[in-house]
């Protein structure tokens, strides 16, 4: 029992386990920090799942047709956005039930991307290029550093985010400008304001449809941001691969409460979870937990959605005010 015990917590000890954990929370930070911005405003961006897997499509197309990797994560953007601007057309002016819209950007979305997919690629995708790492590596030589990375467990993990790809510091760089713009500016008091008193915010003469619009252009950029992350990380395309992961980032910000901060904790748990059972199951070679084991961060997510979502999803209506 004691090696099996030594055996599954030597994983966290494995420097593999942390950079897989980074390339999962990565993508999933990202999008994360854009349903945030559309709850924020009262708008649950349900589409997230479609708008998550046309950015990776678009990644994908992007590196196919020779554009650099620098503007890889612009074309996935450009694309959320454009979705997004859609999206909230539909739901804030027009007034159409946002959790059925949302639903049916994601169906539709996805519907599309695998048309599109299938008529340019007859078999499986090309390889896609994924973003080399950041040279940090001098930074493992300052002293604190060096005696932090000298830690059992957290020096591999120091190692992992000093390797890590440039979307990881892109994602924490986001997340930093996101918490900053809700938190400290006038434009995100009006963002959240929007979301819980609409009226105010059209009492000082602002627009309410057009926050919301604005907030679900730039976080379905956000959105779609993310899923070219997955592709570049990866270095890989699937539609199982990218399956659930947009309503994982969803779900993800749910359960922070809309809060940047909260969410980070949240996505890199889940991260964790997710990289632990892949090694996990690698090592115990078990059929039923090679089938089950990818379940078991969702279900973790899913028990705490259901305990907290009452107090989280009270400002979103089933329509637009």
């Amino acid at each position: 029992m004691m090696s099996g015990l030594s055996g599954a917590l030597g994983i966290l000890a494995d420097a593999a386990f942390w950079v897989a954990a980074i390339d999962i929370a990565t993508p999933l930070l990202i999008a994360a920090l854009g349903a945030i911005l559309c709850g924020q405003t009262g708008m649950l961006a349900l589409g997230i799942e479609g708008i998550f897997t046309a950015g990776a499509l678009a990644a994908l197309l992007s590196v196919h047709f020779g554009k650099g990797l620098w503007t890889v994560p612009l074309v996935a953007a450009a694309v959320g956005a454009l979705i997004g601007l859609i999206s909230g057309t539909l739901t804030s002016p027009l007034q159409l039930p946002q959790r059925t819209t949302g639903l049916a950007v994601a169906l539709l979305t996805t519907g599309l991307c695998q048309l599109v997919f299938g008529l340019q690629f007859a078999a499986d995708a090309p390889g896609t290029l994924p973003s080399g790492p950041i040279d940090f590596s001098w930074i493992a030589h300052l002293p604190a550093v060096a005696t932090l990375t000298g830690l059992p467990y957290v020096g591999e993990f120091g190692r992992a985010v000093v390797g890590a790809p440039p979307l990881l510091y892109a994602a924490l760089l986001l997340a930093l400008l996101a918490s900053y713009v809700i938190n400290r500016t006038p434009l995100g008091l009006a963002l959240r304001v929007s979301g819980e008193n609409p009226s105010a915010v059209t009492a000082q003469g602002r627009s309410v449809h057009g926050l919301r619009i604005g907030a679900s252009a730039v976080g379905s950029a956000l959105m779609g941001l993310g899923g070219s992350a997955l592709v570049l990380t990866s270095g890989a395309f699937s539609f199982s691969q990218l399956s659930g992961r947009g309503f994982a980032a969803l779900m993800l910000a749910i359960i922070a409460g809309w809060r940047v901060g909260r969410t980070l904790l949240a996505v890199l748990a889940f991260a964790m979870v997710d990289a632990y059972q892949i090694h996990l199951q690698h090592r115990l070679g078990d059929p039923v937990a090679l089938t089950l084991s990818p379940l078991l961060p969702y279900a973790i997510a899913f028990v705490i959605l259901i305990a907290t979502s009452r107090s989280t999803m009270r400002r979103f209506p089933l329509s637009a005010d």
